[in-house]
C-alpha cells in the first residue's frame, strides 16, 4: 500500500461557514487519536492483531469482541475488510474528503466544552478515528468513542455500506457526523425510568437527548440532529397539529405495547399509519417538541434535564399544545 499522510488538520476550525456565531473559546476537552494511516499500512493479519490488542480499550468494543479468544475467532474476517483491492481507493476517498478545513470535529470539541461549563460532569471523551472497511460506524464504551469514518463519506460516493437501506444512508454523510457522534456519546448520561413502559416515557427520553444536542451544536440544523432530511423535517413541522392529533385520537401516548410503540419510534422508511409521507421515528420528533416546550420555562441545566427520568414532570409542565 502507498503511504499518504492523513494530516491531523482534523482540529479546531470554527464554524464560520455556518454563520452560527458560536464561541469556540472553550478549552480542548477531547483527545483525538487518528488510526487511519496505521490501519492503511498494516499488511498482514498478525500485525493487525498486534494493533488491535495494543488499543483494545477502544477497539475490542468496536469490533464487538470481549477478549482475545473471541477476537482470534474473528480476526481473519475482520482483517479481510481492509485487505482487499478496494481499500486503497476507499482510503483515498476518506483522505480527500476529510483533509479539508470543513472537517467538523471542532464542533464536537466545542460542544463538550460548552456542556462541561454548565455541568458537574466534566466529560473528557477520547475520539478514535478509524477505517474498518465498513465493519462498524460509531461505538461508545465509556469515554472511548470510535468512529469508522468511511461511513460518513458523501451520499453519492461509490463506497457505501451494503447492509443499510437508503432512508438510513441519507444521514451517513459529513453533515450528520458531529451530531451522530454527540448523540451516541451523551446517550449514556440520559436517564429513563425503565419500569415505565409507556410510549410517552420513551419519546420524552429521546426528546431530552435531542434537545441537549441541539443546544450544544448550534452550528447544526435541528433536522440534522434529529436525523432527517430537509424535506422530511419540514413535513413534520408543517403538520405538527395533525400529527399530535393523531397521537391523541388513537390514544398512543400511554400505549405500552412494544409492537405498537415501535411503529412510531423505530427506524422505518415511513410512518404510514399516519400518512405515507410521514417519515419514521416520528415519536422521537414529537418527544423533542414536548421537551423543547418544557425547557422554555424550565431552569434545568442540560445535565439536569438528562438526569430527569420523570416524564410526567416534563409532559404535564410542558404546556405543549399545537392544536
Amino acid at each position: 500500500m502507498k503511504l499518504i499522510n492523513f494530516i491531523t488538520a482534523l482540529l479546531l476550525i470554527s464554524c464560520t461557514g455556518n454563520n452560527c456565531n458560536v464561541s469556540n473559546n472553550y478549552p480542548s476537552n477531547i483527545k483525538l487519536v487518528n488510526y487511519i494511516d496505521t490501519i492503511y499500512n498494516i499488511n498482514n493479519v498478525n500485525d493487525f492483531s498486534r494493533f488491535v490488542f495494543a488499543n483494545k480499550e477502544a477497539l475490542f468494543s468496536f469490533y464487538e469482541v470481549n477478549d482475545s479468544l473471541s477476537f482470534n475467532q474473528k480476526k481473519e474476517s475482520i482483517f479481510s475488510l481492509i485487505d482487499n483491492i478496494y481499500f486503497d481507493s476507499l482510503y483515498e476517498d476518506v483522505i480527500d474528503k476529510f483533509i479539508t478545513p470543513e472537517f467538523l470535529f471542532n464542533d464536537f470539541n466545542n460542544s463538550i466544552g460548552l456542556f462541561n461549563s454548565q455541568s458537574n460532569l466534566k466529560l473528557t471523551p477520547k475520539l478514535n478515528i478509524i477505517m474498518s472497511g465498513f465493519y462498524n460506524d460509531i461505538v461508545v464504551e465509556g469515554n472511548n468513542i470510535t468512529v469508522g469514518l468511511e461511513y460518513f463519506l458523501d451520499k453519492n460516493n461509490k463506497f457505501k455500506p451494503r447492509d443499510l437501506p437508503s432512508y438510513i444512508l441519507d444521514r451517513y454523510t459529513p453533515e450528520y457526523l458531529n451530531s451522530t457522534i454527540l448523540t451516541t456519546y451523551l446517550s449514556q448520561y440520559n436517564f429513563i425510568n425503565e419500569l415505565d413502559k409507556t410510549m410517552i416515557n420513551e419519546i420524552i427520553s429521546f426528546g431530552k437527548l435531542y434537545y441537549v444536542v441541539t443546544e450544544l451544536l448550534k452550528c447544526s440544523p435541528e433536522r440534522v440532529v434529529l436525523g432527517y432530511t430537509e424535506d422530511e423535517f419540514n413535513l413534520l413541522e408543517n403538520n405538527e397539529t395533525f400529527i399530535y392529533s393523531f397521537f391523541l385520537q388513537n390514544e398512543l401516548l400511554f400505549q405500552e405495547s412494544d409492537q405498537i410503540k415501535q411503529k412510531y419510534i423505530s427506524e422505518r422508511p415511513s410512518t404510514f399509519e399516519i400518512a405515507e409521507s410521514v417519515p419514521g421515528r416520528v415519536g422521537r420528533w414529537l418527544g423533542w417538541k414536548i421537551v423543547s416546550s418544557y425547557m422554555k420555562n424550565s431552569t434545568y441545566t442540560l445535565e439536569e434535564l438528562l438526569k430527569e427520568d420523570d416524564y410526567k414532570n416534563i409532559f404535564y409542565n410542558s404546556n405543549y399544545n399545537p392544536l
